[in-house]
């Protein structure tokens, strides 16, 4: 009985955090995404700044599918100027938020620079409405 309440919260954050799982997208730089703790990421080869504004225009035609609007962006700089990454906030019915985090990063496998997108759907995650969203942006990069 002593060791019912560790195994239950051992249990616990192991449900919660997960593991990484691939999952089929539809962005033509990168196939797959990773699934890892309610947060859905893929890569790009596009910059911040288009990846940013095919974001907006793909969150503000989602209407379709529950998203209400954008409610707002914080954008991060380099010392030079240049955004190096942006995170978009929107809701969707019954108040959810939804978060589209854009970052400057590097490809693991061949060290070449790219933009690194994160969706996440509610507070848990939704896999399958983040790949709408990544199947929006997608749409918007006009590729």
């Amino acid at each position: 009985m002593k060791h019912l309440l560790p195994l239950a919260a051992l249990v616990g954050i192991v449900s919660l955090t997960g593991c990484a799982t691939q999952i089929g997208v539809d962005n033509p730089d990168n196939n797959a995404a990773s699934w890892s703790a309610g947060t859905l990421s893929t890569t790009y080869k596009s910059d911040v700044s288009t990846l940013f504004a095919a974001t907006k225009r793909a969150l503000d035609g989602m209407r379709d599918v529950g998203i209400v609007g954008r409610t707002g962006e914080t954008p991060e700089r380099s010392e030079l100027g240049e955004l190096t990454g942006v995170t978009v906030y929107a809701r969707a019915l019954g108040d959810v938020q939804v978060r589209v985090s854009i970052n400057k990063a590097v490809d693991a496998n061949t060290g070449n620079d790219c933009t690194q997108v994160d969706v996440r759907w509610g507070i848990a995650g939704n896999a399958q409405q983040s790949q709408q969203v990544i199947h929006r942006i997608t749409q918007n990069l006009g590729r």
